[in-house]
């Protein structure tokens, strides 16, 4: 039993080995701009979403984290976020906080003011956030609360645009928010 025991600690050594021995191989890779992108990066896809880098993974994607949601892109799809490289460097003040926001709220089963107080909330965390975008979720019901989200993007100035989700993410049921830099 002793020598079994052996054995198969000294595979569990030496496959810790190879599986590091991978990492670091594929613990810098190169994005579409050319640069050698590493974990921990402040990154950019091609459809706009900033984050920071988690993983690389040897299938030729990536994990990124952008706010509070994570998400598996192609690393040819990446650039580095030359706009927050610095500030992703920069040494942090403990007492500041990091700001997270979701890039979805879901307003269905409020009322009129309920949801435009949820919505400028929502909004004000995700442009802290630097959110490309927010999903809007108020549903088709009555149109109160559709119509009191629309009149309130409408008034704020940081949003580039605002219409309705596809047909097949929700339709009229869903406002997606684009901001401006």
């Amino acid at each position: 039993a002793r020598e079994a025991r052996r054995v198969l600690e000294d595979e569990i050594r030496q496959q810790g080995a190879r599986l590091a021995a991978d990492e670091d191989a594929s613990a810098q890779l190169t994005g579409a701009d050319g640069s050698g992108l590493t974990v921990g990066d402040s990154v950019l896809t091609t459809a706009g979403v900033r984050g920071t880098l988690l993983e690389l993974r040897t299938d030729a994607r990536a994990v990124i984290a952008a706010g509070a949601m994570r998400m598996v892109v192609p690393i040819e799809g990446l650039t580095r976020d030359a706009r927050r490289g610095a500030r992703a460097e920069a040494p942090r003040s403990p007492d500041v906080p990091t700001v997270t926001a979701p890039m979805e709220i879901d307003l269905r089963g409020m009322t009129g003011d309920e949801a435009e107080a949820a919505t400028l909330a929502a909004l004000d965390a995700a442009i802290l956030a630097e959110h490309p975008l927010l999903r809007i979720i108020h549903g088709m019901g009555t149109g109160v609360v559709r119509e009191r989200v629309r009149r309130t993007v409408k008034r704020d100035r940081r949003i580039r645009s605002a219409g309705y989700a596809p047909r097949n993410e929700g339709g009229t049921g869903v406002t997606i928010v684009e901001f401006g830099d």
